[in-house]
């Protein structure tokens, strides 16, 4: 029995990195809580673990050693110990880790795919283990176990919620964000701003960017020569497109730079009802508009407004509106 108990201990201290002391108090709780049930244990007796021998001792009111309860009880105590003990340590464990992790939520993990179950994929972190939902993937994620896997760590749950605290996505907007912040050394420093993003996910994303040094050409901090500083995202993003442009706060500039790759000749604007009608030359309009319609919508997301796109030739100026 003591050794059981010390060699459990230890197993757990080095392996999940719980306290000794920890362990110890749960434990003891747990074995009290058996003694009292199955041999009628008087209240003022309190049971104590010897930390180097794994000795269990009975103390009363005075702090004194007393004998143990005259029935088996070393027989009882190995029979329940671990059942106790184990309990107690997924408690203990799942606190661990909220702690541990609770000041990274928001940041990008490094990780292991584990294993998968059904349509998750379940990621480990060192000790630690959390679930990438199916519907957090990129649908060009192809992973294999034992793959290397980077996430953006959405949600630490407390112990008291479901299997996995640990919650990743691959979809998160703000999972482009970080992987920008950890390439580019600028935005990092603060030097360029991350004004906005809006993304479709395996897609596209746009994000719009700003300096408040004159001399710094926002964009090209972000994509680099030859694009270099956005490969290693495309990369990981299993090339989904990353469109940088340069925010203002002038509105209707900020809408003509929102729909690059495209050409815009006009904007005209409604204030009341944050809508914008965005007047490109007729070759312009599909590149505008983009695949199902992408362009437009996520510059309408990165924009805040709702933004509509014509051709020149179709075009005719509502009234009521600004140029």
């Amino acid at each position: 029995m003591k050794k059981e108990i010390i060699s459990l201990l230890e197993y757990w201290e080095k392996e999940k990195g719980i306290e000794k002391n920890q362990l110890i108090e749960s434990l003891e709780d747990g074995l009290l809580t058996v003694y009292r049930k199955k041999a009628q244990l008087p209240k003022q007796i309190k049971i104590k673990i010897n930390p180097e021998t794994g000795d269990i001792m009975f103390i009363n009111e005075k702090g004194e050693e007393v004998p143990p309860p005259s029935f088996p009880w070393e027989r009882i105590a190995a029979q329940t110990a671990r059942h106790v003990l184990i309990q107690k340590i997924k408690e203990a464990e799942k606190n661990t880790v909220y702690n541990e992790f609770k000041n990274l939520e928001g940041e990008v993990i490094s990780g292991r795919v584990e294993r998968f179950e059904n349509d998750n994929i379940i990621v480990a972190v060192g000790k630690t283990e959390g679930v990438l939902p199916h519907h957090h993937k990129l649908q060009n994620d192809h992973f294999k176990i034992g793959d290397a896997i980077k996430c953006y760590l959405l949600e630490v749950r407390p112990p008291s919620k479901g299997n996995y605290q640990l919650i990743f996505s691959r979809t998160h907007p703000n999972f482009v964000k970080k992987l920008l912040e950890s390439e580019i050394p600028e935005i990092k420093e603060g030097l360029v701003e991350i004004m906005a993003i809006a993304r479709f996910p395996g897609d596209l994303t746009k994000v719009a960017v700003f300096s408040k040094d004159e001399k710094i050409d926002p964009v090209g901090t972000c994509i680099g020569d030859k694009a270099s500083r956005i490969k290693n995202i495309v990369k990981e993003l299993k090339g989904e497109k990353i469109e940088v442009v340069a925010w203002s706060d002038d509105i209707i500039k900020y809408i003509k730079n929102s729909l690059a790759p495209a050409k815009c000749n006009e904007v005209y604007i409604d204030m009341e009802k944050k809508e914008a009608i965005a007047v490109v030359d007729d070759e312009q309009l599909f590149l505008a508009i983009g695949k199902k319609g992408q362009n437009v919508r996520l510059a309408s997301k990165l924009t805040g407004w709702n933004i509509k796109v014509f051709k020149m030739s179709e075009y005719k100026k509502e009234p009521n509106t600004e140029k």
